[in-house]
């Protein structure tokens, strides 16, 4: 279960560092990847679209972030399906704001054995 929970906070660390290429780099390594926000348009499937999404909401004047606080694993063959509550961050010029944050997606697990993403969304829900 630690290393579902790296995972999702590891996605969560390269958006706070607006780190595209890392942010990729939790995901499986062939094309047939997507990232869901929690903003209309925010939808990107494909290596490409998502790296052109994730340069998009890296370059507004916020950067986020988050920290899973509770993790539910329903596992599958070769991947998993997580649901991850977390703790958000805004981080602004102005300060830092908290915010409830979820993360749901489909891992797949390598040959390595690390977890990478193949889906994933996140929200803010209400």
């Amino acid at each position: 279960m630690n290393d579902v929970v790296e995972v999702v906070d590891r996605l969560g660390r390269a958006f706070l560092s607006r780190d595209v290429e890392g942010a990729l780099a939790c995901f499986v390594p062939d094309d047939d990847i997507t990232y869901v926000g929690s903003e209309a348009g925010e939808c990107a499937t494909g290596r490409d679209a998502v790296r052109e999404l994730l340069a998009g909401l890296f370059a507004r004047p916020a950067a986020y972030t988050w920290q899973a606080t509770s993790v539910t694993v329903h596992s599958l063959p070769g991947g998993a399906f997580v649901i991850a509550e977390a703790d958000g961050t805004e981080h602004t010029a102005e300060g830092v704001e908290p915010f409830p944050y979820r993360i749901t997606g489909l891992l797949s697990r390598r040959g390595s054995g690390a977890w990478l993403w193949r889906a994933v969304q996140g929200s803010e829900p209400t």
